[in-house]
């Protein structure tokens, strides 16, 4: 056993776990929205239960697709480091 435990890294690469979740969330409300006015303007005028849940699992699934492409993209967060 080691005397001391191994350091965590200072400035952790790339933004933030939280922001890469609100970004993920975001972007799935959006195209959750647009895939609705596009069912609007094609004069759908209700959906049932299963077809409102398939929107809202498609649009997370490209909302956090678009989000892992954006990812490597962010720039980093610099923090200080902990005193």
């Amino acid at each position: 056993m080691s005397p001391t435990p191994p350091r965590r890294p200072d400035v952790p690469a790339g933004p933030p776990r939280w922001l890469l979740v609100m970004l993920a969330a975001g972007l799935s409300l959006l195209v959750a929205v647009v895939f609705l006015l596009v069912l609007q303007a094609v004069g759908v005028e209700a959906i049932s239960s299963l077809g409102f849940v398939t929107v809202v699992v498609v649009a997370a699934l490209v909302g956090g697709w678009v989000t892992r492409r954006l990812a490597p993209r962010l720039p980093d967060v610099r923090r200080p480091p902990r005193g």
